[in-house]
């Protein structure tokens, strides 16, 4: 009872404000309200004004003149004594006031004005069915870090500008002040460099007869994209409008394969066959050669004409050392500079790099492996990611650090076993995101704790290619978690308030923002013959099949239980006003059993040694084969039983489980009642072929008829039904 009288008394607002009482009572916005600033030429003023005429259809008219009543104002008093970005908001019955030090806080009180308006104020469009009234509320507010950012990976997947300049509308309703933008990595060179047009000619495109091979579900066809120059100046000035900064990223000395492959002579004088981490070959400038040094100046150069962020982002992270130990140059580099191990290179590196934005009047920022082998400059920014620990050691060495702990704040993992996404760091869920603090719980000091900037959402994209929005599925609601992380202080951050304010409010103020948001799945459970959910929040709607089809709007509603004796066919899904739907699911406590004949295989290709062709007999489906290089036309993998099988379907499933990486992309099954004459079966569509045989099957056969979109390809075991 207490809990729910306090939700009662709160705006729902996301990110939480620090302080914020409501009266009785409502300011009602009609046709003869009016906007007045003081601030001149201010795009605040347009802003709101925009956002409200779009909804209503009133005409909001700015005036000049202080106005008595009926009001929107925004005053800016940089005198007022509050903290940057922070703002003072009071409605009552004249109108709506807010008060700020400057213009970015005013901007964060029209974000908070916007959701306490009726959610459609986000869907640009007037619908006549909204009273649009506000409650009378005083609210106190600022933000608990300065750095509240999300990243973006673009090199692996590739979005367009119109993408991401509604991704940054999305990011400033949530009072997300930073916009980490990875433009470049092994998989694409994104930003158009002039010095260097290459680097966007071909090293933004991966296919056939490409420099860059076919990956992360891109097929076998040309693929990719950059930005020009006049794309990333309007985007850059149309963030900085919302308050957001934009920081530039080019991932150095590792993960540099777009670059590499385009001018190879920035490469050893003596490579090996290595792989890095993500198993990409070649991928790291070497350390010693001048010529390499003046290439990254140019496009350092060319970076900050574009970006006016004081930061330049290097990367620095997963840098294949075996390249340097094996290249000459590079060990009589270590020689002269006394150095013992490759780490000491990375450092020497970094300095370098550090020299060079310095001279074009930025500071550098890296990913937390820029703090080993050696000291950094003072302003470097670290960026930490493999743990709250590594951004504690940062700190420790006296760098100011992001937080960006891959178990918390990576939006590429799984949300869940049943979804899309990687699962390295393990399974984020909103609640895991929403709980991290990024002081890590401890006491630290002030010397050290004032060095922890704040908190980064990250999203790396090898799996954003499929579905349709997925980039949207990923990010949201997670990125509100992330916001109320950065904004709200610690000891007013509860799960179950913040949980209630996003199921009861901001579900529908992001449906309205057009955000394809991710909805939890029911909970699905089969005990005594029945079907039950476990809806995922009160009101959920939850609709189900029972032919094994994904649930659609016109499926119909679950309610109560659903006595069968196959629940393997049904399949339940979320629905939030028919159009979001969550992961479609399947009953969670009772597993369905495949026939597990016994199996030899004969096949065309090699696997690797971690993960041999014996995965395949085991059928244990958490486990796969994996070879040791990529697919092309001819290979093949068949499947002999030791006797027929009886079964009216089998599954062939390729690509790392639950993952959905390095699948087949070219080829079909077939398969065999006599081991001898195959039919040809069906081609393989997101990695899987389905087949339906009409006799005992002796045999199983994979074809590959061109070459895989991946550097390997993985196997799993058959589901036979």
């Amino acid at each position: 009872m207490i809990f729910a009288l306090a939700l009662s008394a709160q705006t729902g607002i996301i990110p939480k404000p620090q302080k914020e009482i409501i009266r009785e009572g409502y300011f009602r916005l009609d046709k003869s309200c009016v906007i007045y600033s003081n601030e001149k030429g201010s795009f605040n003023t347009q802003y709101i004004q925009e956002k409200l005429i779009k909804a209503t259809g009133f005409a909001f008219s700015r005036t000049k003149k202080q106005p008595a009543d009926n009001f929107i104002k925004l005053e800016v008093n940089p005198s007022l004594n509050i903290p940057e970005e922070g703002y003072l908001l009071n409605v009552d019955e004249k109108g709506i006031t807010i008060e700020a030090k400057n213009s970015s806080g005013i901007f964060y009180g029209i974000q908070s004005v916007l959701q306490l308006l009726p959610p459609a104020v986000y869907s640009g469009r007037v619908t006549g069915r909204e009273e649009w009234s506000v409650p009378f509320v005083n609210i106190e507010d600022y933000p608990r870090f300065s750095y509240r950012g999300m990243m973006l990976d673009v090199s692996r997947t590739f979005f367009d500008y119109d993408v991401i300049i509604k991704y940054i509308d999305w990011l400033s309703y949530h009072k997300i002040n930073k916009f980490h933008w990875h433009l470049a990595d092994d998989n694409g060179w994104r930003i158009e460099i002039k010095k260097y047009p290459e680097l966007t000619s071909k090293g933004a495109w991966r296919g056939p007869g490409e420099v860059l091979y076919p990956s992360f579900g891109s097929g076998n066809k040309r693929y990719g994209g950059f930005y020009t120059q006049d794309q990333i100046k309007k985007i850059v000035a149309y963030a900085a409008e919302r308050n957001i900064e934009i920081i530039p990223e080019i991932d150095l000395p590792g993960h540099s394969r777009a670059v590499t492959a385009t001018y190879p002579d920035i490469l050893c004088r003596r490579t090996d066959e290595s792989l890095s981490v993500q198993g990409e070959g070649k991928n790291v400038w070497c350390v010693s050669k001048e010529p390499n040094y003046e290439m990254l100046e140019n496009i350092i150069k060319e970076l900050v004409r574009l970006f006016p962020s004081k930061y330049i982002h290097i990367g620095g992270d997963e840098v294949n050392y075996s390249a340097w130990k094996n290249c000459p140059d590079c060990q009589v580099l270590m020689q002269e500079k006394g150095m013992k191990e490759p780490v000491e290179l990375l450092n020497y590196f970094v300095r370098r790099m550090e020299k060079i934005v310095e001279k074009n009047d930025r500071h550098m920022a890296g990913w937390e492996e820029i703090i080993e082998g050696g000291d950094l400059k003072p302003e470097t920014r670290v960026y930490a990611w493999r743990g709250v620990d590594k951004g504690i050691a940062a700190v420790s060495k006296g760098q100011p650090t992001i937080m960006q702990p891959g178990s918390f704040c990576y939006l590429d993992m799984k949300q869940s076993e049943v979804e899309r996404g990687h699962n390295w760091a393990g399974i984020v869920t909103l609640e895991k995101t929403y709980s991290l603090d990024p002081t890590g719980d401890k006491n630290l000091p002030d010397s050290l704790s004032s060095l922890i900037l704040g908190v980064q959402g990250g999203l790396w994209t090898e799996l954003l290619n499929k579905p349709v929005r997925f980039i949207e599925y990923q990010t949201f609601p997670r990125l509100a978690a992330i916001a109320e992380i950065g904004w709200t202080n610690q000891d007013l951050r509860n799960w179950d308030d913040f949980k209630t304010r996003l199921e009861r409010k901001h579900y529908s103020r992001m449906y309205n923002m057009g955000i394809s948001f991710r909805l939890p799945p029911p909970s699905i459970t089969y005990n005594d013959g029945a079907l039950r959910s476990e809806l995922p929040y009160p009101w959920a709607v939850v609709r189900y099949t029972s032919d094994e089809t994904t649930p659609d709007e016109f499926s119909p509603v679950f309610r109560g239980e659903i006595y069968t004796d196959n629940p393997f066919k049904y399949r339940f899904a979320t629905f939030y006003k028919d159009e979001i739907i969550s992961q479609a699911v399947m009953v969670n406590n009772v597993s369905y059993v495949y026939q597990k004949p016994s199996v030899t295989i004969e096949t065309s290709l090699s696997f690797q040694l971690k993960f041999p062709l014996s995965n395949l007999k085991d059928y244990n489906f958490s486990t796969y084969a994996r070879t040791t290089e990529r697919l092309k036309k001819g290979d093949y993998l068949t499947y002999i039983f030791e006797k027929p099988v009886f079964t009216k379907r089998i599954t062939v499933s390729t690509g790392i489980p639950e993952i959905d990486f390095y699948g087949i992309t070219e080829g079909y099954v077939e398969y065999s009642y006599d081991g001898k004459v195959y039919i040809k079966g069906n081609e393989f569509t997101d990695g899987i072929s389905v087949i339906l045989p009409k006799e005992p099957v002796s045999a199983v056969r994979i074809v590959v008829t061109g070459e895989s979109d991946g550097f390997t390809a993985a196997f799993t075991d058959l589901k036979i039904d």
